[in-house]
């Protein structure tokens, strides 16, 4: 509801079909781009068991039909978009109500040993975990979906192992991990992202933490940085973990570790062909389908 006109906000509604299997990457890229949230509607043929096929939904404050043709473009770069899918223009539909709905669903999510995800709006305290503060927004990262879980839990027991001085976040997006580093006593934290909005968000959470101006937030490119850092965490799909493995390689210390996500467990054999024999896997997890590793000399 607009509070000044007293009229039902209204979006923007556009919908892709995409593999079961890759549906909640999918909705992370949408995020990325710009959506407000998805849903999966329905699949894609009626079928007894459940679909290979399923239709994603995404919701934005704007839309135009060429940004919609850039978005599908991206999806399908990555081998998401169903073959055959019908490009159609975005439609405008009136707020259900989303934004209450939403703060209901998102409730305090404890990660690791030491870590307690939290909105802006609760200030839900749990003894001996640290409150880690984020508010959903455009960029992608709020500790719900798998794989920024996986990064969270073993980053929380790396760095119980040992102490970090430097690390680096690659494709930051909201901040979450870059901030953890940060409450897990890193002394200098870089995180980077080609997204604007995701730098302006992440900087947000950083204050919400009050860590402000403590974590150094940046759209520089990968191949812009020389030094070398303890540890550097990546959570970005699997296509783009092997494009930039030589880099992240460089820049990694001779003792550091690397830990990576955005990898479905069948993609961990073909990914790490590109990190040996430089890196060896020292752990891993998975869950629900999604790969997240910790690379080491």
């Amino acid at each position: 509801m607009n509070s000044r006109t007293g009229k039902a906000r209204r979006y923007f509604r556009a919908g892709f079909d995409v593999a079961s299997s890759t549906a909640d990457e999918a909705a992370g890229i949408l995020v990325a781009q710009g959506a407000l949230g998805c849903a999966v509607k329905e699949p894609f043929t009626p079928r007894p068991r459940r679909s290979k096929i399923v239709h994603l939904e995404a919701f934005f404050d704007r839309l135009t039909s060429s940004r919609l043709a850039q978005i599908e473009s991206t999806l399908a770069a990555a081998g998401m978009l169903r073959n055959g899918t019908r490009r159609s223009a975005p439609r405008r539909i009136v707020d259900p109500g989303w934004s209450t709905l939403w703060k209901e669903r998102f409730t305090p999510l404890r990660i690791g040993r030491r870590l307690l995800i939290v909105p802006p709006w609760d200030k839900a305290e749990v003894p001996g975990r640290m409150s880690l503060v984020i508010e959903p927004g455009q960029a992608f990262g709020t500790g719900h979906h798998a794989t920024t879980r996986g990064v969270l839990t073993l980053l929380d027991a790396e760095c119980a192992r040992r102490h970090f001085h430097t690390a680096l976040d690659v494709g930051t997006g909201s901040g979450v991990l870059a901030i953890a580093m940060k409450l897990f006593g890193i002394d200098d934290v870089t995180g980077i992202d080609n997204d604007p909005l995701a730098i302006a968000g992440a900087r947000h959470n950083a204050a919400l933490n009050r860590l402000a101006g403590r974590i150094r937030f940046s759209a520089a490119p990968l191949g812009a940085f020389r030094r070398r850092f303890d540890l550097i965490t990546a959570n970005i799909l699997s296509s783009v973990l092997i494009e930039m493995s030589s880099r992240l390689k460089r820049l990694l210390a001779d003792d550091g570790r690397l830990i990576l996500s955005g990898i479905l467990a069948r993609e961990v054999e073909p990914l790490m062909a590109h990190y040996r024999p430089e890196l060896r896997c020292l752990a891993s997890r998975i869950d629900r389908g999604w790969a997240t590793l910790v690379l080491g000399r």
